[in-house]
């Protein structure tokens, strides 16, 4: 370990309500968990007394998270990582709480660790409607990059290559994503989906475009050292869909969250045909325009057919920051 202290509490009154023990290199690590405890190879912003870290290159920086919620009597764990986490054998879902119990045995890349606890006896299997608190509206810039012409790629290019180079590639740009105070909502195979507040960021628009306009200029540099490229044998090539709009927060008790709505795929759509049949690589919607047209150099203005959507819908491309 490289912080030996990383994973005891330096002044805490209250008695842990459970504890992850992580079997290294042939001793056992025990970290107490009183409400969260979150796992990875830095945890950057986390308090010691929350974080359990492994120096393991195949480990995440941020791998999974323990959450205790003893309203609900329920523990749960959150994959949050690259390369997977599995609970008893099972790899989970990115993002999706799944309840855990005393004795599971959760495995990240090759290290082993057992939750031990004697509360969170509730419910064995995972009822939505049970964690479900609420359903708000919010006012949300977001941003999706998709790699063009992936299926392809994918098809003439081993899976292991794949996998290696997307985790490459979605290190920069959650390097770049931090640069612009965006949220990362999740990867989605070959697109990378990213969110901003308007009511925490005024400058929401500007930030979005901002990052795909750096992110793009990421991908042109790294492009050509990634394991993967498009059929030709070119470096490859990401398309940027900026977007403003409601989106609903589903909102789980003390959990992630996931946003829905229209806006959310009108922004997969875009970011579809941003880059393709001579677009320029970053495209934004009217509202977007509107709201940043000032602070742009703009190519023409396009009214396109987006897939499940009626009516055509007018995007503008960005070409440079003024």
């Amino acid at each position: 370990m490289d912080d030996p202290q990383a994973a005891t509490p330096i002044q805490e009154t209250s008695k842990p309500l459970g504890y992850l023990v992580a079997h290294v290199d042939g001793s056992d690590l025990v970290a107490p968990i009183f409400d969260q405890l979150y796992v990875g190879r830095e945890c950057s912003g986390i308090s010691r007394e929350r974080r359990l870290l492994i120096p393991e290159a195949a480990i995440s920086r941020n791998h999974c998270e323990i959450r205790l919620d003893l309203a609900a009597d329920q523990a749960f764990i959150i994959d949050t990582s690259s390369n997977g986490t599995w609970l008893n054998g099972r790899r989970l879902e990115r993002t999706l709480p799944v309840p855990i119990h005393a004795n599971d045995r959760i495995r990240i890349s090759k290290v082993e660790l057992t939750f031990q606890t004697d509360r969170f006896t509730a419910i064995k299997q995972f009822d939505p409607n049970f964690t479900y608190k609420e359903i708000n509206e919010a006012a949300m810039v977001m941003v999706v990059g998709d790699i063009t012409n992936y299926s392809t790629i994918s098809q003439v290019t081993d899976h292991k290559l794949i996998a290696s180079g997307l985790q490459t590639l979605w290190q920069h740009l959650g390097d770049v994503l931090r640069e612009y105070q965006g949220t990362l909502n999740h990867y989605a195979g070959d697109a990378l989906y990213a969110v901003w507040e308007l009511e925490t960021f005024p400058q929401a628009n500007e930030l979005g475009i901002d990052f795909a306009l750096a992110a793009n200029q990421r991908v042109e540099r790294v492009g050509g050292e990634l394991p993967f490229r498009q059929e030709d044998g070119s470096p490859i090539q990401m398309g940027w869909g900026v977007v403003q709009g409601k989106a609903a927060l589903t909102a789980m008790a003390r959990m992630s969250e996931a946003v829905l709505g229209d806006t959310t795929n009108l922004a997969f759509r875009l970011s579809g045909i941003a880059g393709r049949s001579g677009r320029a690589p970053v495209m934004v919607t009217d509202a977007v325009h509107a709201a940043a047209e000032a602070q742009y150099r703009w190519g023409h203005p396009e009214q396109v057919e987006i897939k499940g959507r009626h009516g055509r819908e007018t995007v503008y491309p960005v070409l440079a920051r003024l």
